[in-house]
């Protein structure tokens, strides 16, 4: 063959090349924009006809581009798992760079059970959005209501698909993924910490509390489980919802005590509020920039829903023969010794159409000029047990007096409420469809309850994987997965996993691109990119 023909043949090999990795990674854009999941399958079998190696495909998902995008205030919608669409905010810094990879923060706002969804919350003055401004973050506010809390199904669905979407539309940091929160915002964070981890590089709650999934919404949650991911808590000390020393600081010594990796600080003189975060900017940076998210080698993972993963485990199968003798559930009894009413408020009532009020019956209630209105509309009530839920009060409800006080503002409410303790009694006027209803009730007693719930048994795994070997203990786990990344393990080598001693997988593993492509149509995430799996039953 004549040097003529040789040049022309190669030169053919690289045309082809080139065109076939363009063809690879358009179909790889057009698989990370795709939720369809029949599109999804026939974009994957396309890519697989290809015949790329793992290691192709892998190169192409992270040479993956995006475009420009105009920075500022974004209004997005969700369509979520109870089919209603529910909007969410994005800010995107004026530095962001399309061809740079960016942090995320994801921000859950407190009073998440209210009826309806926050309107025109106008993020541009957050001080998050701030410090984000400052240092290039792209900022998530996921918008919760009662019935898609941080606690329940439909809201923590809600908010992982938002986080995925993001990845969609900009060029994110996929370790570099953080969530925050303040108040119940910040329980939800404790709540993903415990049951979701893998999405994130560490979490941040603060003024939270980290049993209140489990209470509000029957999530089972393990302290232990915040081994994996590094947590920074902040709690005051004079909160009247969660004061730090006396409440919180016990709960977070027993987080510590499981393996928890938590830092914890406590600010003095503030009560449930924000006060401190203009101190604490400089330090979240910190926090963010220390802890990139990583693929630990060792985990411990507990859960008593089978199928829930944590980074490179699921525990698939749970059974009830009884916890192991080195088993110790991290868990402790609490008093619910708080005054509540046991409602959410309705912050858009500002005044009263005393047109379709009965007004003699309402002033009555009254010495002259002591009642201005508007009175305090509940907007949901919160619980089975708690005051309003036991005194028969509902929605649409306004309270105007408590006792012999007239309650004209939400502020009247938690004056009353501070020369109150449980089972005290109680005088409340309301307003229902105009009329006024009168009911003397008491505050429900002091009750006990656990910080986590535990109904359905649970299994755990803890472990490590060290030169192609997965060691690790377990208990009351009938079946697992193990996901296996190329950063993991030597593919040219046989995987071990021991359980409880013994050895129980000892083969060799290849890398599946068709495993790989499904993996990541379902995350988008370019950076944890697992290959193939590994399924133990015991």
């Amino acid at each position: 063959m004549s040097m003529k023909h040789v040049t022309y043949v190669v030169s053919l090999v690289l045309v082809c090349t080139f065109v076939r990795a363009q063809d690879l990674t358009g179909k790889l854009r057009e698989l990370m924009y795709t939720d369809e999941e029949t599109k999804q399958i026939q974009l994957i079998n396309d890519i697989l006809g290809y015949r790329p190696t793992a290691d192709n495909i892998i190169k192409a998902i992270r040479n993956i581009t995006y475009e420009p995008h105009k920075p500022g205030k974004l209004v997005r919608e969700n369509l979520c798992i109870d089919d209603i669409k529910r909007r969410y905010y994005l800010y995107v810094p004026s530095s962001y760079n399309h061809q740079i990879k960016t942090p995320l923060l994801v921000y859950l706002h407190g009073g998440v059970l209210r009826r309806e969804l926050r309107e025109d919350w106008e993020i541009e003055e957050f001080e998050l959005v701030t410090l984000a401004e400052e240092r290039g973050y792209l900022v998530l506010f996921p918008l919760g209501q009662f019935g898609a809390s941080w606690w329940d199904s439909v809201g923590m669905t809600n908010v992982l698909q938002q986080i995925r979407a993001t990845k969609q539309e900009f060029n994110i940091d996929d370790d570099r993924v953080f969530m925050t929160g303040f108040s119940d915002g910040a329980s939800g964070s404790f709540n993903f910490a415990m049951c979701y981890p893998t999405e994130f590089a560490g979490f941040l709650p603060f003024n939270g509390h980290p049993g209140v999934g489990s209470a509000a919404g029957g999530m089972h949650t393990y302290f232990v489980n915040c081994a994996n991911r590094p947590l920074y808590v902040i709690n005051t000390d004079e909160d009247e919802l969660y004061p730090a020393e006396t409440k919180i600081r016990p709960m977070m010594e027993l987080a510590n005590e499981a393996g928890a990796d938590l830092l914890y600080r406590i600010y003095t003189g503030i009560g449930h509020d924000f006060a401190y975060l203009e101190t604490e900017l400089p330090l979240i940076a910190k926090f963010m920039d220390n802890h990139p998210r990583s693929l630990n080698p060792r985990i411990v993972w507990e859960s008593a829903d089978p199928g829930r993963q944590c980074m490179w485990l699921s525990i698939d199968s749970i059974t009830d023969e009884g916890h192991t003798d080195w088993y110790k559930d991290y868990n402790m009894e609490l008093i619910d010794d708080r005054v509540a009413f046991g409602f959410m408020p309705d912050d858009y009532h500002t005044e009263l159409d005393y047109t379709a009020i009965d007004t003699v019956a309402l002033f009555g209630l009254f010495e002259e000029g002591s009642f201005q209105g508007p009175g305090v509309r509940i907007d949901n009530v919160v619980g089975d047990s708690t005051l309003c839920a036991l005194t028969g009060l509902i929605a649409g409800d306004i309270i105007v007096k408590l006792d012999g006080a007239s309650v004209n503002t939400l502020d009247d409410v938690n004056t009353y409420k501070q020369g109150k303790k449980r089972g005290d009694s109680v005088y409340i006027a309301v307003l229902r469809d105009g009329k006024v209803m009168e009911f003397t009730t008491k505050f429900p007693d002091p009750t006990t309850f656990n910080l986590h719930t535990r109904v359905k048994p649970s299994g755990r795994i803890e472990g490590f994987f060290c030169a192609n070997t997965f060691a690790l203990r377990t208990s009351q786990v009938g079946a697992f997965t193990l996901y296996l990344h190329p950063d993991m393990v030597q593919f040219d080598q046989n995987v071990i996993v021991k359980v409880n001693g013994r050895v129980v997988y000892d083969q060799p593993v290849a890398p599946s691109p068709g495993f790989l492509l499904y993996n990541f149509a379902q995350n988008r995430d370019r950076e944890l990119l697992f290959v193939n799996k590994i399924h133990i039953k015991l």
